[in-house]
């Protein structure tokens, strides 16, 4: 690297790193409390203060005889050591402005070194002008590089921060020109056409990038691996752009709401680059018509869609009606279907009609979905993933679901049966593929889990049609036998509710210790059961 490179690399670096810790110097020396400082003292102050201006002038001017012929970046350089040069030249001059402003409450000093003022702000304004088109051209020159490397990028955001910072010194180097009574006007219109000019400029460039990242995420979604990594690149590349464009307007924006310029329509851009709608250089009117035009766009997209919504409305809804009234007529064929077999239980009834219901809801509203121009395939895979965490979620309830579905199989009970399950008796009052009720001898409601019943021994006392009941009556050793069997052959011959056949067995069974037992075995319904048993024992 040549020397004078390694000069200039080093003057930018300080230049750009120790700008604001001067500035933050400078800021809290006029931050300080100020005591009152004798006119005279100013007025020496004001005298030494014009000689250093001068000397800073001198400086500056010497250096702008080399730009014009140095390469463009290295002409940035040499802007950016005179740009320091001239801060401080127009920090001392702001100083010079506070004492001008002390002097004149003074008839003597008023008017003192008033011309000289005069003349470094006209000088100022012209330079500020004069710089800030030599920094708009080199940008203009730049942009129009076919290859740019990073550090071209770097070069050209470091521009355009300058001239947003020239174009701010210029305005308030305006301001100084009306404290000191100068026509300002014509450098007014100026700034205010510039101002203008450079925020139609970032406009454009915010919406162009706008556009092109909804373009790319478009593009993403019907990408491949390797198109995704180059789109999220460029995407980056493209947020970065547009944030430094919108730096720069909001920069822009601030100064023209400072000079009392419309800055609506910058506005609404800033709200659509940043999202930022509670910006201070953001007004009123920019918010409101954001939000008015996106309801004007809602209600122009209303009245074009309108008709389409309605018709797929109306289809969705009479597609539902219909596949309900076709899952109504289906179950009540499955119901009459099963029911003429004797081999169905009710569980198994119930369960039919409910799958085959079910299945016939759940294929309408897929198809009434899709007339809603919804995507069904990622929709199906959403719910099988669903499935599978509901599945392991309720691991429990699926285990009585599977001992539903062996119960239903292999019916082993029934509505309306007597059953001994799980330690409970009563009789089953309703069965579902989760559990099973049952209603005890002394109406106690039981709701027992079918996994409880399956993994347990089940006795269905009612399931035949005909039951035998079991009785033993004894009799002494010294009576008749043959009385005692004919009595009791009597009595089942004569209960209207003991069948015939199979025929009752009246025999001898054991020899007790104090009688001899019959056993007395008669047969009957099984609903009439306990009323024989009573009967008999009676």
């Amino acid at each position: 690297m040549k020397p004078l490179q390694l000069y200039l690399t080093f003057m930018i670096l300080f230049i750009f790193l120790g700008s604001p810790i001067v500035a933050a110097q400078d800021a809290e020396v006029k931050s300080e409390p100020k005591t009152e400082i004798p006119y005279e003292s100013l007025a020496t102050e004001s005298k030494a203060l014009l000689k250093e201006i001068h000397n800073l002038s001198k400086k500056t001017a010497a250096l702008r005889l080399h730009v014009e012929k140095t390469a463009e970046v290295d002409r940035l350089l040499f802007m950016s050591l005179m740009s320091a040069i001239e801060e401080k030249l127009r920090s001392k001059l702001d100083r010079l402005m506070e004492i001008k402003t002390s002097l004149d409450k003074n008839k003597v000093y008023a008017d003192l070194n008033l011309h000289a003022i005069q003349t470094i702000v006209r000088k100022q304004s012209n330079i500020l002008q004069k710089e800030i088109k030599k920094v708009s051209d080199i940008i203009i020159k730049m942009r129009h590089k076919k290859n740019k490397e990073d550090f071209l990028h770097f070069a050209i955001d470091r521009a355009e921060k300058k001239v947003d910072f020239l174009i701010a010194e210029w305005h308030k180097n305006i301001q100084r020109g009306i404290i000191l009574k100068l026509d300002m006007a014509e450098e007014n219109r100026k700034l205010t056409q510039l101002l203008q000019l450079r925020s139609i400029g970032l406009s454009g460039r915010i919406r162009l990038a706008l556009d092109a990242i909804n373009n790319l995420k478009r593009r993403s979604s019907n990408a491949t691996e390797e198109q995704k990594k180059l789109i999220t690149q460029q995407l980056y590349e493209l947020e970065l752009r547009k944030t430094e464009a919108a730096s720069n307007l909001k920069n822009m924006v601030g100064l023209m709401g400072k000079q009392g310029v419309e800055t609506t329509e910058f506005g609404k851009v800033l709200i659509l680059a940043t999202g930022n709608i509670l910006s201070e250089n953001v007004d009123t009117k920019a918010v409101v018509g954001i939000f008015q035009a996106t309801l004007n766009d809602a209600m122009a997209w209303w009245k074009e869609n309108f008709p389409i919504i309605i018709f797929r409305l109306v289809s969705f809804i009479l597609i539902l009606l219909a596949f309900k009234v076709l899952a109504g007529i289906v179950s009540r064929l499955v119901n009459r279907l099963t029911n003429t077999s004797d081999q169905s239980s009710q569980l198994l009834n119930n369960f039919f009609r409910s799958v085959v219901s079910k299945t016939i809801m759940i294929i309408g509203f897929v198809v009434a979905l899709s007339q809603l121009g919804i995507e069904i395939g990622p929709l199906l895979a959403g719910m099988g993933v669903m499935g599978f965490v509901v599945g392991f979620a309720l691991q429990d309830t699926l285990s009585n679901f599977a001992s539903g579905m062996m119960i239903l199989v292999y019916r082993p009970y029934d509505v309306g049966d007597f059953v001994n399950v799980s330690g409970i008796s009563g009789q089953v009052k309703d069965m579902n593929l989760v559990s099973t009720t049952i209603l005890t001898i002394d109406h106690k409601r039981m709701v027992i889990p079918n996994s409880k019943i399956w993994g347990d021994i089940i006795t269905n006392v009612t399931a035949e049609r005909v039951r035998r009941i079991d009785f033993v009556f004894g009799i002494g050793y010294g009576d008749s036998i043959s009385e005692a069997e004919r009595v009791l052959r009597d009595i089942m011959d004569q209960h209207e509710l003991i069948l015939k056949k199979p025929e009752a067995v009246i025999k001898i069974h054991t020899l007790g210790e104090s009688s001899v037992d019959f056993i007395v075995r008669p047969w009957v319904k099984t609903q009439d059961y306990w009323d024989v048993y009573w009967d008999i024992t009676r």
